[in-house]
């Protein structure tokens, strides 16, 4: 094996082990993807792990915001092909490049993890709404393009509702680290009960669950691959149910066998 190529593996190892270890369910749905699809979905999950952890491994917004600016500038200033020094950051420029994806989306996804960083929670819950999907909607949207699908009508549709299903897990199953930096992205008020607070969020999970169900049969086939996510919102949603007033101090999970059958089953049955 040539030096260049021995680079390349190395950097795509750096890729997928970021992926899987940030973001492990769209990793593992990402396999599942035709193969031509792959690796940029790969790139793609590594990208949106690798921003979406920058809130939790921080307590100072400032060493926050120094992070995302890092990306900002990477992906604002180089070019597929150039060197950032980060694999993740190359492989999602050539993954930009590759497929034109919008380069608004990430700056977008960026603005939103900068939110994140703040210690007031959201108010409303429409504000929770418009911060899905700049971030989980967004993730969904760009995981259709890689794939070439999801242009319009039903599917725009279905990629908003998914991005509304499987954000509200994600926002509820980080509670617990969230309030431990004093920072939460469930809507509340002063003097919250936070116990009180996550129900609508996960009644919310419920109804766009059913939304996003009810619109799949008219999507187009190749647009599983992306959604493939939505098949763990159910077993999410019971682990969250389950922990009853705990929802604030412990992290509901579901077990590795469970979310590989979960994913696996879907993508087989075409339907998630």
């Amino acid at each position: 094996m040539s030096g260049r190529n021995a680079g390349d593996a190395s950097s795509e190892a750096v890729v997928r082990d970021a992926a899987r270890a940030d973001d492990l369910d769209r990793y593992l749905a990402a396999l599942l993807a035709p193969r031509r699809a792959r690796q940029d979905l790969i790139a793609l999950t590594a990208f949106l792990g690798e921003v979406a952890r920058i809130p939790d491994l921080v307590n100072e917004p400032m060493m926050g915001e120094i992070r995302l600016q890092w990306w900002r500038d990477a992906l604002e200033g180089r070019g597929a092909g150039a060197r950032t020094g980060s694999p993740i950051a190359d492989a999602i420029l050539e993954t930009i490049a590759r497929h034109a994806l919008p380069q608004d989306s990430f700056f977008t996804i960026l603005e939103a993890r900068s939110r994140e960083l703040t210690q007031d929670p959201l108010p409303i819950e429409d504000d929770l709404k418009a911060h899905l999907d700049a971030t989980d909607g967004a993730a969904f949207r760009l995981a259709a393009r890689i794939l070439g699908a999801g242009d319009g009508g039903s599917a725009d549709a279905l990629l908003a509702a998914a991005g509304q299903a499987y954000g509200r897990v994600r926002v509820l199953r980080a509670l617990p680290a969230s309030l431990t930096k004093g920072r939460s992205m469930v809507p509340a008020q002063d003097a919250v009960d936070w116990v009180v607070a996550a129900q609508p969020v996960l009644e919310g999970a419920h109804r766009w669950l059913k939304e996003a169900r009810s619109l799949a049969p008219a999507a187009p086939a190749a647009l599983l691959p992306a959604i493939l996510p939505l098949a763990l919102v159910e077993p999410y949603l019971t682990a969250l149910e389950g922990l009853g007033p705990d929802i604030t101090s412990e992290r509901a999970d579901i077990s590795p066998l469970t979310r590989v059958w979960r994913l696996w089953w879907a993508s087989v049955r075409g339907r998630v």
